[in-house]
């Protein structure tokens, strides 16, 4: 067994399940150190306030001589990192990320799984969230450094564990196995099915067999129906199928849907029976969806509905998940880690529904050759329902070889086929045109799963030298 080892020696340490990863290990009184690259993360300070150190030079093969199992991602060549060669040639224990966590998991008599191409950051945070609120102390691994006060991962000696079930592969192209396929979760709770990840599924359809796969390895299964694609797979053969949307028809339905400035109000309807009406701080219809999910699971597993009205209160979101980062005389700067053109269309939604009649500008950083190539007339459309749209160049991923991909930022801006979708060389142009446009009282949004929540400090000088 994994966990019963001493010593781990996390490979990429900064990334963020494996700094959740690091934070749970330490937890459970294991020793913990790593190594990753001399440049500033988000999890730096999840690192820091846990006091986990580690090293930032891959040279140096003597550092795991001391540890009892090196674990790895897809990031700095996985398993073929000289460091996890040289782990092997002296017989240690080399697992990959998946592997461990699956095992963590099953430590939990009620394991939740969050699955789904958008939106399981948020729905997995509330989750765990509301359980911590109706005093069931679970643990939980998510994929964000922190959401509401919370790290991203903790450890508990609860029944509960809430896990975001990742569909990236283990170590593309090498090993392009679904990291949600370690899991066998008590519930799984699906939020959508979409096209992502082109370096790892080939179609939509090799898409939804993963899926189908998973589904089969959950005793549970909570799904939303108001999602195209899930919606297309029903009936399922399970034994356990329970669908949530906006429509009648599902078991859980979510109608009579207001939106206010700073929350959402609805009403739950269970096969026809009023269950209540529910209020969350997040805003949007793929919101009240993610909402209504973690409503179905709590019915699901007993709590009553004036305990789930409760525990959905004060939940903010997660971090880097249409997170507001600055305000001043009613003009916002949020930051987003939408990176797929459905997720740019629905915080575009979100935003649009709580501040109606506000121009949006959204600085939108693309993740990864192959996706930005092959969805670029869907990143194209989704930016266009921005009023104002700065593309940063492409964030590169190590795992792709630039030379063989013809495509760039501006081949997303042609597509566009607007002046308001502009392509730009690097973030100084990205300033400038902003500087060009912005006005007091407008919305700025950051977007993509690459830096450019970097630029913060220089959005906020740009926005406090706009005068009208």
């Amino acid at each position: 067994m994994i966990l019963d080892k001493q010593s781990f020696f996390l490979l990429g340490i900064k990334g963020t399940a494996m700094s959740n990863i690091s934070v749970m290990l330490k937890q459970m009184g294991k020793s913990v150190t790593g190594v990753d690259i001399n440049e500033e993360f988000i999890t730096d300070k999840v690192l820091r306030d846990n006091e986990i150190s580690y090293s930032t030079n891959f040279d140096d093969l003597s550092q795991i001589n001391s540890c009892d199992v090196l674990v790895y991602s897809a990031a700095h060549k996985g398993e073929e990192n000289p460091l996890a060669l040289e782990a092997k040639r002296q017989g240690k224990l080399v697992v990959s990320q998946p592997e461990l966590i699956g095992e963590l998991v099953q430590r939990y008599k009620t394991s939740i799984a969050v699955a789904g191409c958008h939106g399981k950051t948020t729905t997995a945070s509330l989750c765990a969230w509301a359980l911590t609120k109706l005093e069931k102390n679970p643990g939980f691994l998510i994929g964000a450094p922190t959401f509401n006060g919370f790290g991203g991962g903790g450890m508990s000696y609860s029944d509960y564990f809430v896990i975001e079930a990742d569909e990236y592969g283990v170590h593309p192209p090498v090993n392009k196995t679904p990291k949600l396929l370690f899991l066998h979760p008590t519930y799984t709770l699906c939020t959508n099915i979409d096209f992502d990840h082109p370096d790892v599924y080939s179609s939509l359809e090799d898409t939804k067999k993963t899926f189908l796969q998973f589904f089969s390895q959950a005793q549970h299964l909570i799904l939303c129906a108001s999602d195209p694609v899930l919606a297309s797979l029903l009936p399922i053969k399970h034994p356990s199928v329970v669908t949530y949307g906006l429509e009648s028809k599902h078991d859980y339905c979510a109608e009579d849907i207001l939106f206010e400035p700073d929350r959402t109000h609805f009403t739950v309807r269970n096969k026809g029976t009023v269950l209540g009406t529910f209020t969350t701080q997040l805003f949007g219809e793929k919101n009240v969806l993610n909402a209504l999910g973690v409503i179905a699971l709590l019915f699901e597993l007993g709590f009553g509905a004036s305990e789930i009205q409760a525990s959905i209160l004060g939940f903010m979101g997660a971090k880097r998940r249409l997170e507001l980062v600055w305000t001043d005389k009613n003009t916002y700067l949020f930051d987003d880690y939408g990176h797929h053109p459905a997720e740019i269309e629905a915080t575009i939604e979100a935003v649009r529904s709580r501040f109606e009649g506000k121009k949006l500008h959204v600085l939108f950083q693309p993740h990864t050759y192959s996706r930005t190539a092959a969805l670029k007339h869907e990143f194209a459309t989704a930016l266009s329902k921005a009023d104002f749209a700065y593309i940063m160049p492409i964030f590169p991923s190590a795992r792709e070889k630039k030379e063989l991909f013809n495509v760039s930022s501006a081949d997303v801006a042609s597509e566009a086929k607007s002046g308001h979708v502009v392509a730009y060389e690097g973030a100084g142009g990205i300033l400038s045109g902003l500087a060009s446009n912005v006005k007091r009282g407008d919305i700025i949004l950051t977007m993509g799963a690459g830096d450019i929540y970097k630029l913060k400090d220089d959005i906020i000088d740009v926005l406090n030298e706009t005068q009208n």
